[in-house]
């Protein structure tokens, strides 16, 4: 059988390292879903209705902080995504969201269930795009995949159920090292941080308020003299990183 744009689709994911993806089965689903059942790499989570599914994988996102897959068919289907996905994107959660389409003959002609996911999710992704041909791949799935992971978000890729059933064009297989790209470290200029060491070290208690910019350091902020001298607080965006000694708060 000649490979398709769905097996194709797939194998990025799996080079990606994604294990599974959450959603509900439909018609304008069936090329994803079958190249899944072929190719036996990644396990497909069937969910009750499509916002669990990007809320779950919102979650999976979260506590690994890899990127995490959703799927849902054409018109409500992937409508349904939208409250998980805005979710997502608002808490920095790198996910990508496969919107099914109508048949691309009948897009532009009020089919029904038709609706434009490529304009529906903009506000909430940092990429959102119609796959209409096969000759879109695989550059469409791998700069989605970069820009949720480079970025901290989401992606939507939206694809008629036709187009994902058409045979694949020729490209290179996909390598792991041009979709993951290392994550940026950030460091403040020095002059910044003196400025901060001396407001902690030059006055009363302060209390400090440790946003999603601290994730990963909360053993330096335990170790910091600050510590001893201040008190600490992790707002509920970041609340993973308390060792259930330090108050949360709304912020």
């Amino acid at each position: 059988m000649a490979k398709t744009v769905a097996d194709q689709f797939m194998e990025i994911l799996a080079a990606a390292g994604v294990k599974r993806i959450y959603g509900v089965v439909g018609d304008s689903l069936n090329g994803l879903t079958d190249s899944l059942r072929r190719q036996g790499e990644i396990e497909w989570v069937h969910v009750r209705h499509e916002e669990v599914a990007a809320f779950a994988a919102g979650a999976e996102a979260h506590l690994t902080g890899e990127l995490a897959v959703c799927a849902g068919s054409c018109g409500p289907g992937n409508l349904h995504l939208v409250n998980g996905l805005f979710d997502c994107h608002r808490s920095r959660a790198p996910v990508l969201a496969i919107a099914a389409q109508i048949p691309s003959a009948e897009i532009g002609s009020g089919y029904f269930q038709e609706t434009h996911p490529q304009d529906l999710f903009r506000e909430c992704s940092h990429y959102c795009e119609l796959v209409s041909g096969a000759n879109q791949m695989p550059r469409a799935v791998e700069i989605a995949i970069r820009e949720a992971v480079g970025r901290r978000g989401v992606s939507v890729v939206a694809i008629p159920g036709d187009v994902a059933l058409q045979a694949a064009a020729d490209a290179p297989p996909p390598k792991i090292g041009g979709l993951l790209l290392p994550r940026p470290v950030v460091t403040p200029e020095k002059r910044e941080l003196d400025r901060l060491a001396a407001l902690l070290n030059g006055g009363g208690q302060v209390t400090i308020l440790s946003g999603s910019g601290c994730a990963g350091a909360h053993n330096e902020l335990w170790r910091s003299p600050s510590a001893s001298k201040h008190r600490l607080c992790m707002r509920y965006g970041v609340k993973n990183m308390s060792s259930g000694r330090t108050p949360t708060m709304s912020a």
